[in-house]
């Protein structure tokens, strides 16, 4: 898998909450050599912001945020001891 095939991955799980997708491509992301600050900046904290952007357009409601929270809550579980 390549880089951007793992970021936008990450964006795309986040976003619907797929928790055990985001761990796993959060590692395969390391394993790669890409730094933490990449993974949240460029995938993770992008597509809490597209939920964000959703809940106020009324496409999303409270569930689906804190879905999407959940699953990213398992990549900084991940990400935050580096």
């Amino acid at each position: 898998m390549t880089n951007e095939e793992i970021l936008q991955g990450l964006f795309d799980d986040t976003l619907v909450g797929n928790a055990p997708s985001v761990k796993a491509l959060t590692e395969e992301g390391l394993a790669a050599g890409m730094g933490p600050e990449t993974l949240l900046y460029d995938a993770l904290i992008p597509s809490l912001e597209e939920v964000g952007a959703r809940f106020e357009r009324g496409d999303f409601f409270v569930p689906e945020m804190l879905i999407a929270a959940r699953a990213m809550q398992g990549a900084l579980d991940i990400l935050r001891p580096l």
